[in-house]
């Protein structure tokens, strides 16, 4: 990775000699979104918001691009949220060599979600079941799109069967500081979470399938006590063929911990996920989809004199989207329904969202 930062740099370096740019374009694109949701638990073991809410949300992205001199290119995006918070910005540089991006809380690189086929969203990633409620999230690992970081991306037509290769670090500490005029790091020494490297891959090796692949670790532990530091990774493949797409996708994640301790507590040693996706698009402007998530909470507890016991616990998601767009407007009905919400065994939730989205 010390190679790829002074690549990195130098690229840099030699886009800051231009000495001249042409006028560039400025433009302003969002959306709106409102939604009805109706939130049901049929457990009494975890505690939720339950209930009817309405709601509207929007974001609006401000880029700008241009050229200088000698041929290179450039871009800047940021955006706006619906508390009027500027964040998620990232300017990049486009040359013969491939491109670079400077990025602050975005650019992500996990593939994740590469299986995806919904009309409306993946369960996971919307609604309750995206974190609207405390610890709900389905964990998937982590995304170097959550911290300040510098990418590479190589030439679209430097590798065969379309093939594209993305790489990323963050410099030192790994930091989200959206708006900075000196870096961001998290915290101090021993509580930092480490350099990341993240790294993406896609190839399209024939007409209509995509394989997707990523992986990330993070760097030392801030006081480097012999401590396994985080990583993890996902594989996809979506094939699409006439109206119809199947996806499926394997994520594997590992949280950091310390090694060579003993605790009779249950610790998270890892988290298995897989998932399937099916979209049909019955005409140009209905779509409809069923998926499914699946995710394996691994947990150990072991003592000095006893043997290991295991907690694991399986968390299983199935969402059904229906998305009819007219125009600017795009109506959808999404249905979650969720068994062992949260990793915990029992617990029943069920999610009906009604949304109208608007695109500028």
């Amino acid at each position: 990775m010390n190679k790829l930062t002074k690549l990195l740099f130098s690229m840099i370096s030699s886009v800051a000699v231009a000495t001249s740019a042409f006028a560039g374009d400025f433009a302003v694109t969002g959306g709106v979104k409102a939604t009805y949701t109706i939130l049901g638990n049929s457990s009494t073991s975890g505690v939720h918001g339950i209930g009817k809410g309405l709601g509207i949300s929007n974001e609006f992205s401000l880029s700008a691009s241009g050229e200088l001199d000698n041929g290179m290119t450039w871009s800047y995006a940021q955006d706006i949220d619906g508390a009027t918070v500027q964040d998620d910005a990232n300017i990049a540089f486009g040359t013969d060599y491939g491109t670079i991006k400077l990025c602050v809380s975005e650019c992500g690189l996990s593939t994740k979600y590469a299986f995806d086929n919904s009309a409306y969203g993946v369960g996971s990633d919307n609604g309750y079941g995206g974190g609207s409620g405390t610890g709900t999230t389905m964990q998937y690992g982590s995304n170097i799109s959550s911290y300040n970081n510098i990418q590479y991306h190589a030439p679209a037509d430097l590798l065969p069967f379309g093939m594209t290769f993305k790489a990323g670090t963050t410099p030192g500490g790994a930091g989200g500081s959206a708006n900075a005029s000196s870096h961001s790091v998290n915290s101090v020494n021993g509580s930092v979470s480490g350099s990341m490297d993240q790294y993406a891959i896609t190839a399209a090796p024939i007409d209509g399938l995509k394989i997707s692949g990523s992986y990330y670790r993070f760097g030392d532990m801030g006081n480097r006590d012999d401590r396994y530091d985080a990583e993890g990774g996902s594989l996809a493949a979506n094939y699409s063929i006439g109206q119809l797409s199947v996806g499926y996708g394997e994520t594997r994640s590992v949280p950091a911990q310390r090694m060579n301790t003993a605790s009779a507590t249950a610790r998270t040693t890892s988290y298995m996920n897989d998932a399937y996706s099916i979209g049909f698009a019955v005409n140009d402007n209905l779509s409809v989809s069923f998926t499914e998530e699946n995710s394996e909470e691994r947990n150990v507890a072991k003592s000095v004199a006893a043997a290991t016991t295991r907690t694991d616990v399986e968390m299983k998601m199935q969402t059904f989207d229906v998305s009819y767009t007219m125009g600017g407007a795009t109506l959808s009905l999404s249905r979650s329904e969720t068994e062992n919400e949260s990793y915990t065994k029992g617990d029943e939730v069920n999610e009906t969202i009604a949304a109208i989205s608007l695109a500028f």
